[in-house]
């Protein structure tokens, strides 16, 4: 299956690959489709369009397939150093474009990948802007293209409250507790235990790690008061 063409030096989709042959000054009939319309183009130039070898691609659009697309090999973070993270595709080089070739579409913006990231696991919704963003920076746009492992690792570098999946005699009634049950239950959210976390303090707003000491002072009906502040629930 044709996903796009290489061209002048570029791979390309075909809707970039048309424009790119007018602005060379190739005429590419309209209204058809592009492997019939650049089939056309080749005949009235003499251009054998089947035979890839007898024409060179900077004068003439070569068909890349599906299988021909090479893998875009995308850095993982830090955490897990030497580790790489293959992308069986590649993106149209075209200006302003950057449709992934065997999907034929472009990545979400990043709002639109948070409504994913949000929906299909169930994130709170600043969470899941926060990981759509670490996402897109690690190079991983593209739902097609995301593991679970990916969300929930970059889930673990940003602070949140814990959460973890509670089911009591019926497996459908399903609720997420803000404590564990017992030692090492591991977050809904990001799988590492409650100790790991950081909540925000609803006193000052800071964020406080789980099992940090931390309260506050204050005045009450004119008395000193010593008050522990606690994860939100």
């Amino acid at each position: 299956m044709i996903v796009g063409y290489s061209y002048a030096a570029e791979n390309l989709c075909p809707s970039c690959t048309i424009k790119a042959m007018r602005a060379s000054g190739i005429t590419v009939q309209r209204g058809k489709p592009h492997e019939e319309a650049i089939r056309k183009a080749a005949e009235k130039l003499g251009i054998d369009f089947d035979d890839e070898h007898s024409y060179d691609s900077g004068d003439f659009p070569k068909p890349v397939t599906d299988q021909q697309c090479e893998t875009e090999v995308t850095e993982l973070p830090d955490a897990e150093p030497g580790v790489r993270h293959a992308i069986s595709d590649e993106r149209c080089s075209g200006t302003n474009c950057g449709k992934w070739l065997k999907l034929g579409e472009k990545s979400p913006t990043e709002a639109g990948l948070t409504r994913w990231v949000r929906d299909d696991y169930e994130l709170p919704q600043a969470l899941a802007r926060e990981i759509a963003r670490k996402l897109r920076e690690w190079g991983l746009s593209h739902k097609e293209f995301i593991t679970e492992d990916n969300v929930r690792q970059a889930a673990a570098m940003f602070p949140h409250d814990y959460a973890t999946v509670h089911a009591e005699g019926n497996p459908q009634h399903i609720e997420l507790r803000r404590t564990p049950e017992y030692d090492d239950a591991p977050c809904f959210y990001c799988e590492q235990p409650w100790e790991k976390h950081t909540f925000t303090c609803i006193t000052c707003a800071n964020h406080v790690p789980a099992d940090a000491p931390h309260g506050h002072e204050v005045q009450v009906k004119g008395q000193i008061k010593f008050r522990e502040a606690k994860p939100t629930t």
